[in-house]
């Protein structure tokens, strides 16, 4: 059985760095750390048995199952050991607790005369093993560090792919909601949870992946967004479906799929009991979160739902515009608009929606909106130019410039390579409002206009209006300190 939520989409203005972060780190681990494993193993089997190292301890060994006890495991092994078979090695490296007495000096002692060559011979064959077989977790070893390391390594590309694919799925949802700092805490602990509840369950062998982690992050997923429905993905066999349920009950469904397998499947290569710790963890850890900041998570439950809610309200709108249905799509992006006032991709949409009535009072509006943007950069002052000749065209009963627009678009005009419409807009303030007070600063920027054009008459003839009408204005000094030099 199969089963994950899906549904909500990544706001990339407030990007999933911790989920992103941890994806790179466990592709790193895989794509290069690991990516020399067969390599290396190769060659550490070779210098070991081309070293002094099989007299030192394969005979030992042979002493060692002898003294346990272990009649028939020292029969097979000396069997291998009389046809120089290299499968010797491995069958003494997986007895953890003679690895565990080697190790520690208690089968060549520092009393023995071999023991510093065999150290040296050790430490040299323990730096060429595979970056997986040094540092993956050992049951019968366990240490922080290879737990640690253990919960970022994989076992194959398909490993990999399947737990980062849920990974993104889940873990972009879960920080959302909790934040990065107890998303990350969130995903460590279950590492090491995931590690303990294998280890009380396992007899022996090795853990690695992160799906323990993972795990925990779906535990968490579960509690943190509660009873509230959400979509998910679930197959049983070649049956597959969406269903819509509260979160919550994920929880029993996962522990429960994790603690079927590992009873029904024993022996399998697949660490449920892992899982299991895993969903534990992040279950309370989420019923804790819960518990302490129940007011927080709601906010951002309600933050998440809304930019839902406005993302789908968009694509209606869009559809509706699409369909040529110009009224409803207004009516759409009008609502949309009354929460996000300053967007202006918004401002764009309702222009265009409106447009189909250029008498109505919608019309006027959005266009002047558009034409007040502040300053942004080329493409949208080009824009803005754009929709000003659009709008002189198709007004009814005619445009609806005010003193103050006009003033600034013709200062905008001037700056953009638009000199002509520049000067007009300044015709237009000078007879309507000939006092203005933004008018010697709107002919100071016709001049600089025309002077980037190179229109030398021109760039005079404004400079000379402007000290003529405005003689005791700084843009006349401006002027006058121009001309000269120019």
């Amino acid at each position: 059985m199969f089963i994950i939520p899906v549904g909500n989409r990544v706001d990339w203005k407030r990007p999933p760095v911790v989920t992103l972060l941890l994806i790179l780190i466990n592709c790193f681990v895989f794509f290069f750390l690991q990516a020399g494993d067969e390599k290396s193993n190769a060659q550490a089997m070779q210098f070991y048995f081309a070293s002094g190292l099989p007299d030192l301890e394969l005979s030992r060994y042979s002493k060692y199952l002898e003294a346990e006890g272990s009649l028939h495991e020292r029969e097979e092994f000396n069997g291998l050991l009389a046809k120089r078979n290299r499968a010797t090695l491995p069958m003494m490296e997986q007895d953890a607790k003679f690895m565990r007495e080697l190790h520690a000096g208690h089968i060549i002692t520092p009393q023995d005369a071999e023991f510093a060559s065999w150290t040296a011979q050790r430490d040299e064959y323990e730096s060429k093993r595979s970056f997986t077989d040094r540092y993956v977790y050992q049951v019968d070893d366990p240490s922080l560090l290879t737990a640690t390391t253990s919960g970022f390594m994989h076992g194959s590309f398909g490993h990999l792919f399947g737990n980062m694919a849920v990974l993104f799925l889940v873990g972009f949802m879960v920080e959302s909601v909790v934040g990065k700092a107890l998303y990350a805490l969130a995903y460590g602990l279950s590492i090491y949870a995931a590690i303990f509840v294998f280890g009380l369950t396992a007899h022996g062998g090795a853990l690695l992946g992160a799906s323990g982690a993972i795990a925990g992050v779906m535990g968490l997923y579960s509690v943190i967004f509660g009873f509230r429905k959400i979509d998910f993905f679930y197959s049983l066999g070649f049956y597959f479906d969406y269903v819509k349920a509260p979160a919550i009950l994920l929880l029993p469904l996962w522990l429960g799929n994790e603690l079927y397998q590992f009873l029904s499947e024993q022996g399998a290569h697949i660490a449920y009991m892992a899982h299991f710790g895993g969903l534990l963890c992040g279950a309370i850890m989420g019923a804790l979160y819960r518990w302490q900041r129940p007011a927080l998570i709601e906010s951002r439950h309600e933050e998440t739902e809304s930019k839902d809610m406005d993302g789908q309200t968009f694509q209606r709108g869009m559809d509706l515009l699409g369909a040529m249905e110009f009224q409803k799509a207004l009516a759409v992006f009008k609502t949309l608009q009354e929460k996000h006032p300053d967007d202006p991709n918004l401002a764009r949409l309702v222009y265009r929606a409106a447009k189909s009535n250029p008498s109505g009072e919608d019309y006027h509006r959005a266009a002047l909106r558009l034409l007040a943007l502040p300053e942004m950069d080329a493409a949208t002052s080009n824009q803005v130019h754009s929709i000003f000749h659009e709008y002189l065209d198709c007004a009814k009963p005619a445009p609806r410039l005010g003193h103050d627009l006009v003033a600034r678009l013709a200062k905008r005009f001037s700056g953009i390579g638009h000199s002509d419409d520049a000067e007009k807009l300044a015709s237009l303030l000078q007879r309507l409002a000939p006092q203005h007070g933004e008018l010697p600063a709107v002919l100071l920027a016709l001049a600089r206009g025309y002077y980037r054009e190179q229109r030398k008459d021109k760039f005079e003839e404004i400079l000379k209006s402007l000290m003529n009408r405005f003689p005791q204005s700084k843009e006349a000094e401006a002027a006058a300190g121009m001309l000269r030099v120019g």
